[in-house]
């Protein structure tokens, strides 16, 4: 096997934990929203519950982080590959090349998204706490 698969292999298992959190997430949220709907709402709570979106988002820029870390990792030894063996797999490894880049591209835009996110959710959250 070469080096530049093994990264790779780690990518569905952060996928699914990715899923995971994203559901968490998003519960996390409803419940939040379903607080805000109650008459005698316990503000504290609501505010700790906050934090444990805050937390969950992170944890998920940081799932992203990973994936990100690992597909340049295995673009890398990709092009290192492409560099020691220039031959018939010339057009396998320039397609793998554009593949892997095109995801940690993709990643870095979701960063982006839930870093975002987190920030809107957050204020538009501690807003209606205080109105």
């Amino acid at each position: 096997m070469e080096n530049w698969i093994i990264p790779l292999t780690l990518l569905p298992g952060i996928g699914m934990i990715i899923m995971s959190t994203s559901h968490l997430s998003t519960a996390t949220s409803d419940e939040i929203n379903q607080l805000f709907k109650e008459e005698s709402c316990d503000k504290a709570l609501i505010q700790k519950k906050i934090s444990q979106l805050f937390y969950l988002n992170i944890a998920k820029v940081l799932l992203y982080i990973s994936v990100a870390v690992f597909s340049v990792s295995g673009l890398i030894e990709a092009i290192f590959t492409l560099q020691s063996t220039m031959h018939d797999n010339t057009l396998r490894l320039i397609l793998l090349i554009t593949g892997v880049a095109s995801l940690v591209i993709a990643t870095f835009f979701l960063i982006l998204f839930s870093i975002r996110k987190v920030k809107i959710k957050r204020t538009q959250f501690l807003n209606r706490i205080n109105s």
